[in-house]
């Protein structure tokens, strides 16, 4: 079988390269072909610790003509409206949030809305907008090249690692008039309401059964036969060996205290403007406590935030504060964005030891509260606002829809103010089994298990499609 993978930026690479996805489909004696926006730095990390994965080919650049921008984004803004009123939620329009600096970019945002608005209005519209966007990048320069590309390789199925980015739509548009069959992941488990899911596919692979009702609910073209509930390859790496330190060089490296609790405060992107607050605020409250009950933190930022907004509180509470940054690389002269860095594969060893050696992880509504539950660890979600902000409250947050899946369960705990911070963490440290007691269910409603076979699960039924497909 031949399986072609698109691989648009780097935000795929740590969960279907670095996992044992891609080699479980080699091993199998299958031929696969990495097409890729990736720079070659980020090819040369892939070929040292995924020798296996031999084939690449870069995809052709991509300008995304107005018009056909015009159309992405008015069908956006006009399925987000109707996913509002089909989930009853007032904060998806929140997902609403695009870059309005420049004349240009105010008139296509004001022109999007108002047809948007109106193609809202009926579901015949929006799905004619789909067709009448990808007859747009139909016309793109690239479309020759992506052509001979397909018809050369004569993939079996064409799978898409991110469902969101423009780049791929030309591809996949162009894969399905010559008839190869598609395919695409749900890269995270709040993407489906976000309507940022560009083109149509033979099928989709989602995390679970509340994902899939999702994409049934929203997407009413697509087809129940069509949808797959697979889970995600994320977080099989913490069930392998290969990636675990030992406490003591772990530790040592991080001069870390083998005698203390350790406590991971996880920061989230920079669209999230109270982590510094957060971060300071923990550590004056985890000061006043005695020195043989106050436990060590292990600060691990966002991949994407080389910011400066930490460094401050970082030299202040250098006693108590070990930050171990994210090792993602970011090309010179680029943003530091997840479509414009990648993972190290070290940084699977650093997220896994980090997760491994915490007793507790606090964020503010992080998925890294899925990554301290695999290990069975508990997780405090910040519930306070720091500062009065009328442009992002902490209540809109756990509004959101991928949280509906807390309802009734005791998922996380949840500190509500500052005088709470010390008192919280204490309850989690010395009783995890009373804190976030539901965590294992939740983990088990948010993604399909056992979490180890993810990516064996996922690459057998892309094989079964190719088969049924021939």
């Amino acid at each position: 079988m031949k399986i072609l993978i698109l691989v648009p930026d780097g935000v795929g690479v740590r969960n279907y390269l670095f996992s044992s996805f891609t080699s479980g489909l080699l091993k199998a004696g299958n031929e696969v072909l990495i097409y890729h926006k990736l720079s070659e730095s980020a090819i040369n990390e892939i070929k040292k610790n995924k020798p296996e994965i031999k084939n690449f080919k870069e995809i052709p650049n991509f300008v995304e003509k107005p018009k056909a921008r015009l159309f992405r984004e008015l069908l956006t803004y006009a399925r987000l409206l109707r996913n509002e009123k089909a989930l009853q939620n007032k904060t998806i329009l929140k997902f609403w949030s695009p870059s309005k600096k420049g004349v240009k970019k105010k008139v296509l945002y004001f022109i999007a809305e108002m047809l948007g608005f109106v193609f809202s209005k009926s579901y015949l519209f929006i799905k004619k907008g789909d067709k009448l966007y990808e007859n747009e990048i139909s016309k793109s320069k690239m479309i020759k090249r992506v052509k001979e590309t397909l018809l050369n390789y004569n993939p079996d199925i064409v799978l898409n690692l991110h469902q969101r980015s423009p780049l791929t739509a030309p591809i996949i548009t162009e894969a399905r008039n010559l008839n190869f069959k598609t395919a695409t992941v749900i890269f995270s488990w709040d993407n489906v309401p976000k309507a940022r899911l560009i083109s149509r596919y033979d099928y989709y692979y989602v995390w679970s059964e509340l994902m899939k009702n999702e994409l049934k609910l929203l997407y009413p073209e697509i087809l129940n036969s069509q949808i797959n509930i697979v889970g995600t390859p994320q977080f099989e790496f913490y069930f392998n060996e290969e990636f675990y330190y030992t406490k003591n060089y772990f530790f040592k490296t991080y001069n870390l205290d083998l005698n203390k609790k350790t406590l991971c405060f996880s920061g989230n992107d920079s669209s999230s403007p109270y982590e510094a607050n957060y971060l300071n605020d923990i550590c004056e409250e985890l000061m006043k406590l005695d020195d043989d009950k106050r436990p060590q933190l292990i600060f691990r930022r966002s991949p994407t935030d080389k910011s400066d907004r930490f460094n401050k509180i970082l030299n202040k509470y250098k006693e108590l504060v070990v930050s171990i940054d994210p090792d993602w690389r970011v090309e010179k002269g680029n943003d530091a964005s997840f479509s414009s860095s990648y993972p190290s594969y070290n940084d699977i060893k650093l997220l896994v030891n980090t997760i491994k050696y915490s007793d507790l992880v606090v964020n503010l509504g992080s998925t890294m509260a899925h990554d301290a539950a695999v290990l069975d660890k508990p997780c405090l979600y910040l519930n306070y606002n720091p500062t009065i902000n009328p442009n992002f409250k902490v209540e809109d947050v756990y509004e959101f829809q991928h949280f509906g899946s807390m309802n009734n369960i005791e998922a996380v705990g949840w500190i509500n103010n500052k005088n709470e911070i010390s008192s919280k963490i204490i309850e989690g440290l010395n009783y995890p089994n009373k804190v976030a007691k539901d965590r294992k269910l939740w983990l088990k409603k948010i993604i399909q298990h056992p979490l180890e076979k993810n990516s064996i699960n996922l690459a057998n039924l892309i094989l079964e499609k190719c088969t049924s497909a021939s």
